[in-house]
């Protein structure tokens, strides 16, 4: 099999089936950006950031990073002078930026794919400014049609494209697992809800 390769899948995300679980993503990040006055906005794991033309910015700056340096070309290619800052970071290394440098730190569906999620989740929180807003989606493992679909749709479809799916999450999270986790980083008024039929969990939690 070979590795995995996600540029090739991510203008895939908006077209059904795929946006039955990515479009509610989607919705439930414009809620999250809209309840906050704040300005600097940090994207981790962003892709070509595909979400930023359907979000109301009011004013906010945002800073992308990834671990794919085609993705960050595409988002600024895409994107323009709507992305203040788009780096290219190590897989593994340290988030490139100094302590409490943003107002809130987003990441969808990036941190199912972190061997150890605590370290990642802690620099998350580093980066915050103090009260600033963590905002996170992963797949919710407790929902048995997910498990179903991943094991036997997904993982057809990705046989298909040379790899498997099989390892693709060393880190799989129920709401009590992620808000364990969360709770271990030291974050604050942790929540975590679920949408897009209960196949995904989005949390929000405080520096």
């Amino acid at each position: 099999m070979e590795p995995v390769d996600y540029f090739s899948n991510h203008r895939s995300k908006f077209r059904f089936p795929w946006s039955l679980y990515h479009r509610p993503i989607v919705r439930e990040l414009g809620a999250a950006l809209s309840d906050e006055d704040a300005v600097d906005v940090l994207n981790v794991g962003s892709g070509p950031f595909l979400e930023l033309p359907e979000l109301a910015r009011n004013g906010k700056r945002f800073t992308i990073c990834d671990i794919d340096a085609r993705a960050v070309e595409l988002a600024r290619e895409l994107h323009g002078t709507a992305i203040a800052r788009a780096d290219v970071v190590a897989e593994g290394a340290p988030l490139p930026y100094p302590d409490a440098s943003f107002d809130i730190v987003v990441s969808m569906d990036v941190v199912e794919h972190v061997e150890d999620p605590l370290p990642w989740i802690r620099g998350a929180l580093r980066v915050l400014r103090p009260g600033g807003s963590l905002f996170l989606t992963t797949p919710n493992y407790a929902s048995a049609s997910l498990r179903i679909i991943e094991n036997t749709v997904l993982e057809a479809v990705a046989r298909r494209r040379g790899f498997s799916r099989r390892h693709l999450h060393p880190t799989k999270l129920d709401s009590k697992k992620l808000l364990e986790l969360m709770d271990h980083a030291g974050a604050k008024d942790r929540a975590v809800k679920s949408i897009a039929f209960g196949w995904v969990l989005a949390a929000r939690a405080r520096r």
